[in-house]
């Protein structure tokens, strides 16, 4: 071989050493950030397993709460509440006759005012 056909084969041993080396390279760096990111998606499973164990927790505390017998309890405790009679149903017609109070009139209510303001206007002013 000739002095120039040895400087080409050279460089180009030099060239794909360098190739070889930018690949081994981003080769281990991709291994590391695929590392990375199967740790994080355990966390993450992880994360999803307690968050639904909680939920399943939080719904048996709720079906506790919930049950009627301790619902009827606390009303009638709390709030003198009874359980209703036949009598205390409205046909639709006894319901439509019925008038609705306007909001500002159960904000009157609530806030303990005896008459309710005339109009939205004056209801805003107060």
């Amino acid at each position: 071989m000739s002095y120039w056909g040895l400087k080409v084969m050279r460089v180009f041993n030099l060239l794909l050493v360098g190739g070889l080396i930018a690949l081994v390279y981003t080769i281990y760096g991709l291994k590391h950030e695929s590392r990375e990111l199967g740790q994080r998606i355990a966390e993450v499973k992880q994360s999803i397993r307690a968050e639904r164990d909680a939920v399943a927790v939080l719904r048996a505390e709720w079906s506790h709460l919930n049950r009627p017998k301790r619902i009827e309890r606390l009303a009638r405790k709390h709030l003198g509440l009874k359980p209703l009679k036949a009598k205390q149903f409205l046909t639709a017609r006894q319901y439509e006759g019925l008038r609705q109070p306007s909001p500002a009139e159960v904000a009157a209510r609530l806030l303990g005012q005896t008459e309710a303001p005339n109009t939205r206007r004056q209801a805003a002013l107060q």
